[in-house]
């Protein structure tokens, strides 16, 4: 989806606090692959930490942007670690994928952007 919109749409993952905390996950860190216990991020340097690990390790090259201490992107999205939103140049929600992990329909969004982007 971002590599087919990115020219019409600006993609970014966002990350917010852990939805497991303590989950063990392979990773890479500096090209190496380690198992890693991800814990609870509650500040902003921890969850750019993270998320740096998060991007090396799944390769993406969309932008990353931070949730903020007091987790407002959280709250005011209801973020699911997989949940879908396309927000329109006026700043509102235009297309909103349903609750994760049943709601992560990627074919969904992929349509909305078909027939709406410019």
């Amino acid at each position: 989806m971002y590599v087919t919109y990115k020219d019409k749409a600006a993609f970014f993952l966002v990350y917010i606090r852990e939805a497991h905390p303590d989950s063990v996950l392979n990773t890479l860190v500096s090209g190496e692959k380690k198992l890693l216990k991800i814990g609870q991020t509650e500040t902003t340097g921890a969850r750019k930490e993270v998320a740096s690990k998060c991007v090396e390790t799944l390769k993406l090259s969309m932008s990353t942007l931070i949730d903020r201490e007091d987790n407002k992107v959280n709250y005011d999205y209801a973020g699911w670690p997989e949940r879908l939103y396309v927000i329109g140049v006026d700043g509102r929600v235009a297309y909103q994928g349903g609750p994760g992990p049943w709601g992560f329909k990627v074919e969904e969004a992929v349509q909305w952007l078909a027939n709406n982007a410019k």
